[in-house]
């Protein structure tokens, strides 16, 4: 009887502790300082490239302007070509991964 009464005071004591921190973490999480925020625009950096992009292209004659356009498809659809071939192996490897897993739980 005298162990149960004093696991249970210990388990009382700890509760309250534990109280205790909760309440004075969440005191002090509220009284954080707040830092200012710097507005950093990435955008303002590349503007200069955009703009000098647009010039330089408003300047090519029409066959020049459809070769940039068929150039950009075609870098498009690689790029499109690359990621599609990396999810492929990634799913790939992923079944040859759960046929190993299954071949080695049916054959434990």
């Amino acid at each position: 009887m005298s162990s149960e009464r004093d696991l249970q005071s210990k388990l009382d004591d700890l509760e309250a502790e534990l109280n205790q921190k909760t309440v004075s973490d969440s005191q002090e999480s509220s009284t954080k300082t707040v830092f200012p925020q710097i507005e950093a625009d990435p955008s303002t950096r590349f503007k200069g490239w955009i703009n000098y992009g647009n010039e330089r292209f408003s300047t090519l004659p029409k066959a020049g302007k459809a070769a940039v356009a068929v150039g950009g498809v075609w870098l498009g659809f690689s790029i499109l070509g690359a990621v599609l071939h990396v999810v492929s192996s990634v799913v790939s490897i992923a079944v040859v991964g759960f046929v190993v897993y299954i071949g080695y739980r049916i054959f434990k």
